[in-house]
């Protein structure tokens, strides 16, 4: 007898829900440096208490979201167009987290909260979730895949502009090209920031930061050359991968992609309030006429 099919295993990638084999590499990659740092560094030379309550911290969190998770669930399955599929959904799971990088926390939740944030991201590329790596656990137990943008799906997209047959040789490239400025932008900065000898060499490479960042710029160059397939989908990698090197340049990658998805979401998700409200406004009551309409157009016939 054989296991289950998890949805969205099996059919084509769905962005937000299904990594390929390099958007996998890169989580696993970029899980396993910064969890090797939070080890080596992070909970070096605390006390117990606070390890423990570091500890306490990633259980909660994983409890948590998994609770957010199946309350969702009906929400998440509506769609695009009516729930909180794709940008809203990531936004609201996202937002609690805003509490760590601006430093209110004590040191022991802090360490909790950056290990179930790296195992998350470890725990995606190794499933194949594609979506917000926040849920990855949640999604195992849970047995379904949402789809929720990530921070990750820049890797994503860039995968998919070099899967079909009839991509051209220039959006290969500046696939390729993508995937490995965004690759270091991920690793490097956990490598780097390893306690000891490793890290300090891994440090000293930071004059890459430029390749990286012409890599990217490349890409979007090369993604913008006229090719067989979706011309739209093209032009929105070219355009995002040129804004990404722009943002590394300045230092804003990839830091700088989640409050993007945050301010993206709460948009997203206020237009399709604003939207469902519309379309179930009350009907004319029973025996009203509804105004004729007048044409105003200066156009005549």
């Amino acid at each position: 007898m054989t296991a289950p099919r998890m949805p969205g295993t099996g059919r084509a990638g769905v962005l937000g829900r299904d990594a390929g084999p390099l958007g996998r590499a890169v989580r696993v990659a970029a899980g396993a440096a910064a969890l090797t740092q939070i080890v080596t560094t992070k909970a070096h030379g605390h006390s117990g208490g606070e390890l423990l309550a570091a500890a306490a911290t990633a259980l909660g969190l994983a409890v948590a979201y998994t609770a957010a998770l199946a309350l969702m669930r009906p929400l998440l399955a509506r769609g695009t167009r009516g729930g909180l599929s794709g940008w809203p959904g990531a936004a609201l799971l996202l937002l609690p987290m805003l509490l760590y990088p601006i430093g209110v926390l004590p040191d022991g939740p802090a360490i909790g909260v950056a290990l179930y944030t790296e195992t998350s991201v470890l725990l995606a590329g190794l499933s194949g979730y594609g979506g917000l790596e926040l849920v990855a656990l949640p999604v195992l137990l849970l047995g379904r895949r949402p789809v929720l943008y990530s921070p990750f799906n820049a890797v994503d997209l860039a995968e998919r502009g070099m899967r079909r047959r009839w991509h051209a040789a220039p959006e290969r490239w500046g696939g390729a090209l993508a995937v490995a400025g965004l690759a270091w932008f991920w690793v490097e900065p956990g490598l780097a920031a390893i306690r000891g000898g490793f890290g300090d060499a891994v440090g000293t490479l930071n004059v890459v930061d430029p390749v990286a960042c012409g890599a990217l710029l490349l890409a979007g160059v090369l993604l913008a050359v006229p090719a067989p397939g979706p011309a739209r989908l093209r032009r929105l990698r070219a355009a995002a991968f040129a804004l990404l090197g722009l943002g590394g340049v300045v230092g804003a990658v990839p830091d700088v992609l989640w409050p993007v998805i945050i301010l993206t979401g709460l948009v997203t998700g206020a237009v399709r309030a604003a939207s469902r409200r519309g379309r179930s406004a009350p009907a004319p009551a029973a025996g009203v006429l509804a105004r004729p309409h007048v044409e105003t157009s200066s156009t005549t016939r």
